[in-house]
């Protein structure tokens, strides 16, 4: 893997040309525009249907695999920036009435794939270390006894919490995997349109996240809730309607989101 992603590089090594950011670390924007950045991704959408019906709907296969087989998992980690930055192209050309052919986003992604599957494993990465934090503090405690003897042992207690501690580490699990969502969402964006590192581009990402937790809130919420209820729907209504629905929304409407909060309406 080009590890030169995971630095900062020198001016010469990096694409020139780029476009600045308008709006470093984002803007507010009014979580109503949510419609509109639908309607940009639609619009997209109707200008290249076939490149577009064939990621999504790959995309909801994949969704759906990784639900049935927990192994492969992992993978998602690495695919879902990829992903989202062949969309970020793809749809930036179509802001600007042109075409992107698949061998030229195949081209792309090559240039940057390293720096999106880095996006996807410092997201992993801030999932398992606030996790292992989140163990460590709620489940694992030391305990000191001493025997007849004299002896004294130090033991390692692991079990459990309910009630109030119980409510508050499900809170923290759920901010901690909101973190990963808002630092990875808007980052493939930045890598593939700014040429920014992934470190950068994450930082910015959760800072223009931030910055419009209302509508970060709304998105969070209904995914949240459909994941929660996804074992109630069954199998075949879930494959066909509930995951292409819960793929299609995010993908669609990002890049509108991204312009929106980086570069001005």
């Amino acid at each position: 893997m080009n590890t030169e992603y995971l630095r900062d590089v020198s001016k010469g090594s990096r694409l020139h040309q780029v476009p600045v950011l308008p709006f470093a670390g984002g803007r507010e924007v009014n979580p109503l525009h949510i419609v509109e950045w639908l309607a940009s991704g639609c619009r997209a959408l109707a200008q290249q249907p076939v490149l577009w019906l064939s990621v999504l709907l790959i995309s909801a296969d994949c969704a759906t695999l990784f639900g049935m087989l927990p192994l492969l998992r992992p993978l998602a980690v690495l695919l879902a920036p990829v992903v989202v930055g062949a969309l970020m192209v793809a749809q930036d050309a179509a802001s600007k009435g042109e075409t992107v052919s698949l061998r030229e986003l195949l081209a792309t992604l090559g240039r940057r794939s390293n720096a999106l599957c880095v996006i996807g494993l410092y997201g992993a990465a801030i999932v398992a270390i606030g996790y292992v934090v989140l163990l460590a503090t709620f489940h694992v405690s030391l305990q000191s006894s001493v025997t007849a003897s004299g002896q004294h042992f130090v033991s390692i207690v692991y079990g459990g919490e309910q009630g109030v501690r119980g409510v508050l580490e499900s809170l923290l699990g759920a901010s901690i995997f909101a973190v990963a969502i808002a630092s990875a969402c808007f980052a493939p964006a930045l890598v593939m349109l700014h040429d920014m590192t992934p470190h950068d581009a994450m930082l910015e990402s959760l800072s223009g996240a931030a910055r419009n937790w209302p509508a970060t809130l709304v998105y969070f919420v209904i995914v949240t809730v459909a994941v929660l209820l996804a074992p109630m729907v069954p199998l075949a209504l879930r494959a066909l309607v509930l995951t292409p629905v819960l793929t299609a929304v995010p993908l669609l409407s990002l890049y509108g989101a991204y312009r929106d909060v980086f570069i001005g309406r």
